[in-house]
């Protein structure tokens, strides 16, 4: 059998003492650890599945050594990779995570809250699967929580989120350097805060550059769906050279429309995916350039602020928003001449 890693082997990868990966392993880095060799710490931790003894540290420390997770099934599915990278840093912490599905529309909330409380969590993570608003249950603020992906309106709790404003500006501005003038807009009509971030980037972007505002197809999110919104967008006498689609899905049909209507990418058509949460767009031909939400760095920032307040070492931060960069691919070129 495998010996198992110690915090030794943990100290020995990261190149830190063993005080050191306490420390940050305990949510007591801040202000005692650099950052980077924090950062170390975590992959060091992960690299070696290390796990410290539960039992041992629930002894020492008086705490359960779990995190409450909840989260609900968007309209793209659940939110796999923020999920996942939330898990694997709260293992690589001595946490384990209880995760609770509260359903469509929240119906399961009260249940999944009571399940948790009755558990005695240390904490609690909410896993949005798109940016909106969440009012966290009074039943929760006396426990440390954090948001992510999601927003408090009212501030009682820490909120990770996505700079969606910022990832559509930048999704825009690709198409502008290009030279597009005639900048078309998919989006589906869910009224989360995300898709009003995004339109709002785009808009603001275009208005920047002195260009008309974006001419905007809304309908459902689905890849048929997208299809039919482009081939309406693409079939007119003043056609948009450029799209920029709300996520990978519109996207997806944008391609499938512009190969029926005989259009070529990038020659005839730029496109810009706001987001591949699905891996879609990487795996077209040509691949989609796309402005990515940077889930793992998100994920991560949120558990290791809960691990902190846990600790009574968090100083009261009320939102965090991340840079979503692009990531440029064969689907952007110059606007037809």
């Amino acid at each position: 059998m495998a010996r198992r890693p110690t915090a030794q082997d943990v100290a020995d990868l990261a190149g830190v003492s063993r005080s050191s990966v306490s420390l940050v392993l305990n949510g007591r880095g801040d202000g005692n650890i650099a950052a980077v060799k924090q950062q170390a710490i975590v992959e060091a931790a992960r690299q070696l599945n290390y796990r410290p003894n539960a039992l041992a540290l629930s002894l020492r420390s008086q705490r359960t050594w779990t995190v409450g997770v909840l989260t609900w099934q968007g309209a793209l599915g659940f939110p796999q990779r923020l999920l996942h990278a939330a898990g694997e840093t709260a293992a690589a912490g001595g946490y384990l995570s209880i995760l609770m599905d509260m359903g469509v529309g929240h119906v399961y909330e009260p249940r999944a809250v009571t399940s948790l409380l009755d558990r005695q969590v240390d904490a609690f993570l909410v896993v949005a699967p798109e940016l909106v608003e969440f009012r966290p249950p009074e039943a929760i603020l006396g426990t440390p929580t954090v948001l992510v992906n999601c927003i408090d309106p009212e501030h009682h709790v820490t909120s990770i989120v996505p700079d969606e404003f910022g990832a559509a500006l930048v999704a825009a501005q690709i198409l502008i350097d290009h030279g597009h003038r005639r900048i078309g807009l998919l989006t589906d009509d869910a009224p989360t805060a995300q898709v009003r971030e995004r339109v709002a980037g785009v808009h603001a972007a275009m208005a920047s550059a002195g260009l008309a505002p974006p001419v905007l197809w809304a309908g459902a999110g689905e890849i048929q769906h997208g299809a039919a919104l482009a081939r309406d967008a693409l079939s007119g006498s003043s056609a948009p050279t450029g799209l920029v689609c709300v996520h990978e899905r519109l996207a997806l049909g944008a391609v499938l429309a512009a190969a029926q209507l005989g259009l070529s990418i990038p020659e005839d058509l730029s496109v810009v995916s706001l987001e591949d949460g699905e891996y879609l767009a990487a795996d077209l031909v040509p691949p989609l350039t796309t402005v990515q939400r940077p889930d793992r760095a998100m994920a991560e920032q949120a558990v290791l602020t809960l691990m902190r307040k846990v600790a009574g070492a968090e100083t009261e931060i009320r939102q965090l928003s991340f840079v979503c960069p692009p990531d440029l691919r064969a689907s952007t070129g110059p606007a037809p001449a």
